[in-house]
């Protein structure tokens, strides 16, 4: 059992060191390293544009995520967004100093801000693993959320990507004004040469309840993204993923289960940090108080790191593996996210479970 003292980090599974022979645990920090945004996209997150800290501080939070990683035995990787993250200008010292300590790095982005210039940068950035650009439906919708003009700018900055050697994404945010439009866009990803693509359900932080998907409307995307997955397209190769809450439900074996606070933290443009983006609860803030220290004696990361299974899903044959499911739409919808995830049609398929690991 671990040992309830703040300042003991004792039973969490990245304390046990690793031998020499396995590879370290990989973590992530999803970090908004300003809050400022060309684009104001109706579903988004965010409310504050203004928060930014200087070079000065950004350094500061960056060594301050490695010592962790380090104090953990880490396998440690940021991935960089905003607000856009290419409006910065330190964006590119920050994956200077990624590539000098050895983390991997990533960046979630609208697409729009890369030129040629930008993304011949990108392609000489050591440990840059991919770039990933949002896509919320077709041409019509995508520029009806983000922009006129955005949809055909995201593929550019996409092809422009692909041109300098770089790993490429693309992001759909499932919602009740998109969610048909599912297959078309994965046809569209396909055509363009994207590397993988993912989709995942919008969460209502800052946006309407009435958006959020339906467990039939849910269940209708799983079903199209498990017979994407599993085709083989002679012309072809973009994957596309299935790691994400409750989408083996349909068949498909990536069993996932949620990482805040365990392999996954958020740093937003304030300092402020959060178990995820989509979990808003703050542990504290690293301008203030390290980010070791806040993450030992935070009682919120104690709860997280226990895994509880909710009482609702104890009888499930996939309990184990999937832990209840997504519990930033839980605590959205509910309040709590020690709750079973509402989404899940449950009873679910038995058999055996052949876990997809996380990248």
């Amino acid at each position: 059992m671990e040992q309830k003292s703040h300042d003991s980090t004792a039973g969490h599974p990245a304390d046990r060191r690793q031998s020499g022979r396995q590879p370290r645990r990989k973590h992530v920090l999803q970090w908004h390293i300003l809050h400022r945004c060309n684009l104001r996209c109706s579903h988004c997150y965010q409310d504050d544009y203004a928060a930014e800290c200087s070079g000065e501080q950004l350094e500061q939070l960056f060594f301050q995520y490695l010592a962790f990683c380090r104090a953990y035995g880490f396998r440690g990787h940021i991935n960089f967004t905003g607000g856009e993250p290419l409006l910065s200008r330190e964006l590119f010292r920050l994956l200077a100093l990624c590539g000098e300590h050895g983390l991997t790095c990533g960046i979630l982005t609208n697409g729009t801000l890369i030129d040629s210039e930008t993304a011949g940068r990108l392609g000489k950035i050591r440990g840059l693993s991919f770039v990933q650009v949002s896509i919320d439906g077709v041409r019509e919708t995508h520029d009806r959320i983000r922009g006129q003009g955005n949809f055909d700018k995201a593929f550019a900055g996409l092809r422009l990507l692909k041109q300098n050697g770089i790993r490429t994404m693309a992001a759909f945010t499932c919602h009740r004004g998109n969610y048909r439009e599912l297959p078309a866009v994965i046809r569209t990803v396909r055509r363009k040469g994207v590397d993988r693509f993912w989709a995942d359900r919008l969460i209502p932080i800052g946006s309407s309840r009435e958006d959020v998907l339906s467990t039939e409307e849910f269940r209708t995307v799983i079903r199209c993204l498990t017979k994407e997955h599993e085709k083989k397209r002679l012309f072809s190769r973009t994957d596309v993923h299935l790691n994400r809450a409750l989408q083996f439900l349909e068949g498909g074996r990536c069993y996932y289960h949620c990482s805040a606070g365990i392999d996954l933290l958020t740093l937003l443009a304030d300092g402020t940090l959060l178990p995820c983006r989509r979990l808003p609860l703050p542990i504290g803030n690293c301008l203030e108080t390290d980010m070791l220290s806040l993450y030992r004696n935070s009682p919120l990361i104690r709860e997280l790191r226990e895994q509880t299974i909710p009482e609702a899903c104890r009888s499930c044959a996939k309990a184990e593996l999937c832990r209840g499911g997504a519990k930033c739409l839980t605590y959205a919808l509910t309040g709590s996210f020690t709750q079973k995830d509402p989404n899940c049609y449950y009873p679910v398929q038995t058999g055996t479970a052949s876990d997809c690991m996380k990248e």
